[in-house]
């Protein structure tokens, strides 16, 4: 630390560490890269520029992307890249981690609004479709991008609130199908996937009360034949009272006790 300090000072020497190199300007003009350890200079004529050339994560800001369905997906980015040419890195781009940045994310936002909620999934195809778009940044700027990927794409709660109203309703869809296909009406089968209550019992001057047809048929010998054996079911419970001696319960107050 002191030498580094002694150095800036003093303006006769910079100092390189592993995994950095620097790029040695004289009068303005690019001259040689150099390596790690204490290099001299002249005052005032030269300048070191110092750059790291190990591996590096770039870590993106999250982005609100709209789908080429027009729903919405919340996406977070990281990129691991090296520097394979300094004097590229240093004259080609003012400051390259900001620009890598730029460029990364109009790539992110180029391939994924081309995709819609079911080509979204594919991360490894949309990684190696983003890539590729950064090829000729590679090249111009002196860089590699090692690696590329997703910590997060997931959609918006209004995009995830319509994906579920959708699967509701094809569920609904499949549900209707299948009870058209068992006989009943399309009267009868959406009052039962709405959760509609039909009488048991239908008022006969009321026409639109009124069931018909063989589907209907079905419910209801199906839901009467329940309730004959609920009530057989009652009176065999008060007949055992009455065989043992106890007071017959009252209805009521047996339901009640069963809840």
């Amino acid at each position: 630390m002191s030498l580094d300090i002694f150095g800036a000072l003093t303006g006769l020497f910079v100092i390189v560490y592993d995994g950095q190199h620097a790029l040695r300007f004289t009068l303005g003009r690019a001259q040689a890269v150099v390596g790690p350890g204490i290099h001299f200079k002249v005052p005032l004529l030269q300048v070191f520029k110092v750059e790291e050339t190990k591996h590096t994560t770039l870590d993106l800001e999250p982005q609100v992307i709209q789908l080429d369905d027009n729903l919405i997906y919340e996406v977070d980015c990281k990129v691991l890249y090296q520097v394979v040419n300094l004097r590229k890195a240093i004259i080609e781009v003012d400051d390259l981690v900001t620009g890598l940045q730029n460029r990364v994310v109009m790539a992110v936002q180029r391939v994924i609004s081309k995709r819609d909620r079911h080509t979204v999934t594919d991360v490894d195809g949309m990684c190696k479709q983003i890539q590729t778009e950064l090829r000729g940044v590679e090249d111009q700027w002196g860089v590699r991008i090692l690696e590329l990927g997703f910590s997060n794409i997931s959609p918006s709660p209004t995009t995830l609130e319509i994906t579920q109203l959708e699967m509701l309703a094809r569920e609904k869809q499949n549900l209707f199908g299948k009870l058209r296909e068992d006989g009943l009406s399309e009267e009868s089968a959406v009052a039962l996937i709405a959760g509609a209550v039909i009488s048991v019992h239908p008022d006969e001057r009321m026409p639109s009360n009124k069931v018909g047809g063989p589907g209907e048929d079905l419910l209801v010998q199906h839901l009467e034949s329940e309730l004959q054996e609920d009530a057989t079911d009652r009176a065999r419970r008060e007949a055992d009272r009455l065989r043992h001696g106890e007071t017959p319960q009252d209805p009521d107050l047996e339901e009640d006790e069963g809840k």
